[in-house]
C-alpha cells in the first residue's frame, strides 16, 4: 500500500475532511494534501513530521512503511486511543491479513500449476 493510500486511510479514520486535516498541519488550503493523495506530490519530511506532531496517536512506522498498527497504543491516559481508533487498527490488521492471504493463494495456485506441468512432462 502506498503512502498516499495510507494517508487517505488515516484521514478517513480520523473522520476529518482533507481541508480540516491540512489546516491541522498548518496549511491554509488543502491543495498540498490533495496533491499528495492523488500522487502528484510525495509527502516531504516536514509534512510527515507535521502529521506526527498534529496526530501523536499515529504510528510513524505505519505511516511511513505500512508496518504495524495505524494508531499507537499509548500508556498515558490523556493520550489513550479511542475505541474507534482501536477498531480502525483491527480493520487494518484484517485488511493486511486478507492481502497476504490473496498473495499466498496466488502463489499456491502458481506452484500447483508448475507441479502439474512437471508431472505431465514426467509421464
Amino acid at each position: 500500500m502506498t503512502i498516499q493510500l495510507r494517508l487517505q486511510e488515516l484521514i478517513d479514520a480520523l473522520d476529518v475532511s482533507v481541508l480540516e486535516f491540512a489546516r491541522k498541519l498548518g496549511e491554509r488550503r488543502g491543495e498540498k494534501v490533495y496533491h499528495i493523495l492523488h500522487g502528484r506530490l510525495k509527502p516531504s519530511y516536514d509534512t510527515i513530521e507535521k502529521i506526527l506532531m498534529a496526530y501523536p496517536q499515529v504510528n510513524a512506522d505505519w505511516l511511513l512503511r505500512g508496518e504495524g498498527l495505524m494508531f499507537k497504543i499509548l500508556s498515558s491516559p490523556s493520550a489513550a486511543i479511542t475505541t474507534e481508533e482501536r477498531l480502525r487498527n483491527v480493520e487494518y490488521l484484517l485488511f493486511q491479513l486478507n492481502e497476504r492471504m490473496t498473495v499466498l493463494q496466488a502463489t499456491n495456485d502458481q506452484l500447483l500449476a508448475e507441479l502439474t506441468a512437471l508431472v505431465r512432462k514426467g509421464n
